[in-house]
């Protein structure tokens, strides 16, 4: 039966049992039910259309009989930005009245978020019935009163029902549908999968599948056949897989969502990258991308469970995302954070970071082992002193030439979109003065902008924009993280006090003499006094360390390993850090797991 002609007889039947069930009629006599019955008018909305928008006038209320309303908020009044969603409106439930009441105009969007049938009682209807039954009035106040007293508290809603949707006849969707079923059913309890057979079935029976499972999948036909349409009004988020080794650009079945001109909402995408054998190859991913049209990019190999494991985590908001703070050579304790974290079977979905933080997180986010982040850091950092190509300081002390090799060897033609998971850092820019989040663009360049500490290592400049060390405004980007609302957020700080020190017999700085001295004939040794390289790099910090608390607060589980008796130029204390790294993540984790369900932890 299709939606759009439900049959006159289940839809009255499904209006009376919401009747029942909605606090303004439910106290009603059977006669003045009826009478009210009688007055009300069927609305059919596919999923996605609105039912009003925000700054209408109000002239009517409305029963939902079936299907599922979301009620969204604009910020500012600006249609441009994505509406914030508020509520969901389930059957049984009435919409509209508040504004009606108040004679104002629409507070908020409503829109259908699922095919649904909604019936609408106009405002003469809705006079007469409370002029005839004045004691439905209390019962109606209640429910505004206590809908009030909850507030209009911002969240994000973590999707339930997925379509997915193959980019063409070879993209083995049916494979990978069951594999991502079984991968859910790890997070819920029940697991449903529709094909196509199910496109007859009436709305109710849609809502009951939901109503029934953890989560819902809407296995898609690769064309825009009547049943895709339908996977794609019923879904919270839109799946689409295709190969990763086809170099053509994605083209999608989205005729019915871009069809649909002023939607109050547009619903997720995301796009599968399916891999056989092997890891995306540099430079290939961002040619097949249809830019800014998904909310995130995922590879996944069909060989490596925990590929599709990671995918069902971050698509439902179940992931774990681990940010590293920047802090020169103590940001080594990132590797142990990491080796404990794998070895207590914590996942690492996502990571991000900031300056030395960010360097370590793209190893992770390439899918490099303990092992290897151990021997690639170790032979880069500790075998040579990354700050010992002296220049003429005339824009920096360094020509940061060491480091420009140290990150093309790493990572060669590498873009961020070729990480295996999803990656961003942070670089500050001195041009616009803001805190710049990077997840596009060649990785190695990035990573360069980001340690790139005022005075000690050149600015890079891209696009006629000037980028430094993003310690400079952000050295613990946890709420970039924390904004995505893909699941828990760990922190790893790294506190940068008593980053200025001197030789227990220094009691002066040295001269000028002295210091070229040095420079010339133990220039791989760290200085025993406060050099002008430790006080840019503990300058560069200030800043951002004065937000601390704030970012700090924003972290589900917040580890910051006591590093303070490690310099921040020290690359010989590459062991101690990491051992300070993995012990104090550990003992974390011991915390978290007999600490109460949702208690947010402090370790230092």
């Amino acid at each position: 039966m299709s939606l759009l002609a439900p049959s006159e007889d289940t839809a009255r039947l499904r209006l009376r049992h919401a009747l029942q069930r909605a606090p303004l009629f439910a106290d009603l006599d059977s006669h003045s039910m009826a009478a009210v019955e009688r007055e009300m008018s069927l609305n059919s909305l596919p999923g996605g259309a609105p039912l009003f928008r925000q700054g209408e006038p109000a002239d009517a209320v409305y029963v939902v009989a079936s299907g599922c309303l979301g009620v969204f908020r604009h910020e500012d009044d600006d249609s441009t930005e994505e509406p914030i969603l508020m509520a969901e409106i389930p059957p049984g439930n009435i919409v509209g009245e508040m504004s009606l009441l108040s004679h104002t105009q629409r507070t908020r969007s409503v829109a259908a978020l699922r095919d649904s049938e909604v019936w609408r009682l106009g405002r003469t209807s809705f006079d007469r019935l409370t002029t005839l039954h004045p004691e439905v009035l209390p019962t109606l106040m209640r429910s505004v009163a206590m809908r009030n007293a909850l507030g209009p508290a911002k969240r994000r809603r973590a999707p339930r029902t997925f379509a997915i949707l193959p980019a063409g006849h070879d993209v083995p969707s049916a494979r990978f549908a069951v594999m991502l079923s079984s991968a859910l059913g790890h997070i819920g309890s029940q697991v449903q999968m529709l094909g196509p057979d199910s496109v007859d079935q009436e709305p109710e029976w849609f809502a009951r599948c939901e109503t029934e499972s953890s989560f819902v999948l809407y296995r898609a036909d690769p064309t825009a056949t009547p049943w895709t349409e339908l996977c794609l009004r019923q879904a919270d988020c839109l799946v689409v897989v295709r190969m990763a080794d086809d170099d053509t650009p994605t083209r999608l079945p989205f005729e019915i969502e871009t069809a649909q001109s002023g939607a109050v909402f547009h619903r997720r995408r995301e796009l599968v990258l399916l891999h056989e054998g092997r890891d995306p190859a540099a430079g290939s991913t961002s040619p097949i991308l249809a830019g800014g049209l998904y909310g995130q990019h995922h590879h996944v190999r069909l060989d490596i469970p925990a590929d599709i494991d990671r995918l069902a985590r971050l698509l439902t908001g179940h992931s774990v995302g681990v940010v590293m703070a920047g802090g020169g050579a103590r940001a080594f304790t990132h590797i142990g954070v990491i080796k404990a974290l794998r070895q207590s079977g914590v996942p690492v979905d996502q990571v991000g970071g900031t300056s030395m933080g960010a360097i370590v997180a793209a190893g992770v986010a390439s899918r490099w082992s303990d092992e290897e982040l151990t021997q690639r850091f170790r032979a880069a950092f500790v075998a040579t002193n990354p700050l010992s190509d002296y220049t003429l300081p005339l824009i920096s002390l360094f020509t940061g030439r060491h480091v420009t090799r140290l990150l093309r060897t790493a990572f060669g033609d590498k873009e961020i979109e070729d990480l295996v998971l999803p990656f961003y850092c942070v670089t500050a820019n001195l041009t616009t003065s803001n805190a710049d989040i990077h997840t596009v663009g060649r990785l190695w360049r990035r990573l360069r902008a980001s340690v790139a500490i005022p005075g000690v290592i050149p600015p890079f400049n891209e696009a006629g924009e000037v980028h430094v060390d993003g310690g400079v405004i952000d050295n613990f980007p946890v709420r970039a993280m924390r904004r995505q609302g893909r699941g828990m957020t760990i922190g790893v700080d790294i506190d940068t006090g008593g980053a200025l020190a001197a030789g227990a017999d220094v009691s002066e700085p040295w001269s000028a003499w002295q210091f070229f001295r040095r420079m010339l004939w133990k220039r791989n040794e760290t200085l025993p006094i406060p050099s002008i390289v430790r006080i840019l790099l503990r300058s560069a910090l200030v800043a951002s360390a004065s937000r601390a608390a704030e970012d700090r607060a924003a972290a589900d589980l917040l580890i910051v390993p006591p590093m303070n008796h490690i310099d921040l130029l020290d690359w010989t204390s590459f062991d101690t850090a990491v051992e300070v790294g993995y012990r104090t993540t550990m003992e974390a984790l011991d915390k978290a797991r007999a600490a109460p369900a949702g208690a947010r932890l402090f370790v230092a």
